[in-house]
């Protein structure tokens, strides 16, 4: 079964990926083309899980996700073979950074593949449903993908054909914005709410996206239209009727989203298919879903023998409060050298060789189980963990801050919802009479611990701060520098150092670099 759905996929994607100049002066007769592809259901299927391939790729290692890097929270290690992160995370990143360029071409790859669904689809022989169905995942990814890419280059070329023209103008920021509104509102409009068979529906979980994930993106687009760049912040109203829209669904029991009760499960491998996860990736190694996850030693120090790509910050651990939800994010204490010679003792991270909080939402226990702290943490790289893009708790949280921001004072639904949040991570209710402004301001910072160091997520520590316009600030605290007192008497900083030479330069400091081979062909890719 599992073979044969892997060659389907491969015999789709070859035909997704043809562009129209491949066919000039050849005869199309029995050619597998999108125009020719389409002609079954069983066809449509194959081309909507060459998409989800597609889709696969985007995560499956930390390349495309680099800029996750210029957050506060996250840093690395400057040597090694982490280079193309320290220079993210500096501000400074060259046009050959590999993380920009792997960014760019597996959002592209996914958009050519969907644009194939989209533009040829409506044709084939099947039910309206079924469809609607396949346009639905089509234009959700679609849409999600231009998200990332115009968060992280601002303007960028919008095809949405199947043609390959490397002299493309580029769209600006809000264009872009436009098309992604378009798609998304398309999906709230034709896709289900449920799905009852694999690969579609696996173990209680919609893996296809349904109409509540697709409003539940539609509000962190929103939101996000709402800050920098664009500035519109009427948007905020528009992000809290979409949010309310999903947390109203799950009081009827319309919708399945659930907070996990404990916290520590949120990302556990024995939780894999949560349904906090509102958007998820998934890395089954079966049936359709033949990729794994490469993040399993992503996390772990490489002193302890795993790669160490993403370290904790000093400052943002330090203001982070204490409880099950930082106890989840971040090792409490290390097994030294990772229990490799039967160790058990366990120190504190700046008794460790990189001196910086430990992440532990990726690392898996041994034979790839969930992780314990206590004992040693799995060396596999690959596992099937389900990437969590959209989490239920951020959109309670998003719903609560566009709505004091929208209002100016936050409504009863507003601190219930960021109070469910807090409860769940150990904290008090939020103190009750504040201000649209604190109020907006506590619901930032709540998104912040609830995705800590989770560079997976659709919306990161780095977008909020981007949404605020607040990078700068990142950037002059990582210029001074100053150290912290981590226990009594232990002072310690910072390891990634921006160069003396680089100053701050708004947009080109915000947006990574465009990739220098694109910008060879397509002479619009300039700053």
């Amino acid at each position: 079964m599992k073979f044969r759905y892997i060659l389907y996929s491969a015999l789709a994607m070859a035909a997704l990926g043809t562009s129209c100049s491949d066919a000039l002066n050849e005869d199309p007769k029995g050619k597998l083309t999108p125009e020719t592809f389409f002609s079954t259901q069983d066809e449509l299927n194959m081309g909507t899980y060459a998409l989800y391939r597609k889709v696969c790729d985007m995560q499956t290692n930390t390349n495309p996700m680099m800029a996750a890097w210029q957050g506060d929270d996250i840093t690395t290690n400057p040597g090694s073979n982490k280079q193309d992160l320290a220079d993210v995370d500096a501000f400074h990143p060259s046009d050959g950074n590999k993380g920009a360029k792997w960014l760019w071409e597996t959002s592209y790859k996914v958009i050519k593949a969907a644009n194939g669904i989209i533009n040829n689809a409506g044709k084939c022989p099947t039910t309206p449903e079924e469809i609607n169905i396949a346009m639905g995942q089509a234009k959700f990814w679609r849409a999600l993908n231009y998200f990332y890419l115009v968060r992280r280059f601002g303007p960028i070329p919008l095809p949405l054909q199947g043609d390959v023209d490397y002299s493309r103008p580029l769209a600006t920021v809000e264009e872009v914005y436009t098309q992604i509104v378009s798609d998304l509102k398309d999906c709230v409009n034709i896709l289900p709410t449920s799905y009852s068979k694999a690969p579609r529906h696996i173990n209680n979980t919609n893996i296809y996206i349904t109409k509540q994930a697709a409003e539940a993106t539609l509000a962190s687009v929103y939101m996000a239209m709402a800050g920098w760049p664009l500035n519109k912040t009427a948007y905020y109203k528009e992000a809290a009727a979409m949010a309310k829209d999903v947390i109203d669904g799950v009081k009827s029991g319309k919708y399945e989203y659930i907070l996990e009760p404990e916290y520590k499960h949120v990302y556990s491998i024995s939780h894999n298919n949560t349904n906090e996860t509102v958007v998820g990736i998934s890395f089954s190694g079966s049936f359709t879903w033949d990729e794994d996850s490469e993040m399993s030693k992503s996390d772990l120090f490489e002193s302890l023998g795993g790669w160490g790509d993403g370290w904790g910050t000093i400052k943002f651990w330090k203001d982070f409060p204490a409880g099950p939800r930082k106890d989840a994010t971040y090792n409490p204490k290390i097994l030294k050298n990772n229990g490799r010679n039967g160790e058990t003792e366990l120190i504190d991270w700046w008794q460790t060789e990189e001196c910086h909080p430990m992440f532990c939402q990726l690392t898996m226990g041994e034979g790839n189980g969930d992780y314990d702290y206590t004992k040693p943490a799995s060396y596999t790289s690959t596992n099937g963990h389900r990437h969590r893009l959209i989490r239920y708790s951020e959109v309670l949280l998003w719903y609560a801050e566009a709505q004091a921001r929208a209002d100016g004072t936050p409504n009863t639904l507003a601190y219930e919802c960021i109070n469910k949040v807090r409860n769940r991570a150990g904290l008090p209710n939020l103190t009750s009479g504040l201000s649209g402004e604190a109020f907006a301001e506590a619901c930032f910072k709540e998104h912040g611990w609830e995705v800590a160091g989770y560079w997976n997520a659709l919306v990161t520590r780095r977008d909020d701060l981007m949404r605020l316009n607040r990078l700068e600030q990142t950037f002059n605290d990582r210029v001074k520098n100053e150290p912290i007192e981590v226990a009594p008497g232990v002072l310690v900083k910072e390891t990634v150092l921006v160069p003396a030479n680089v100053k701050w330069q708004a947009e080109k400091s915000i947006y990574l670099p465009y990739p220098a081979f694109d910008a060879e062909l397509n002479r619009n890719l300039k700053r």
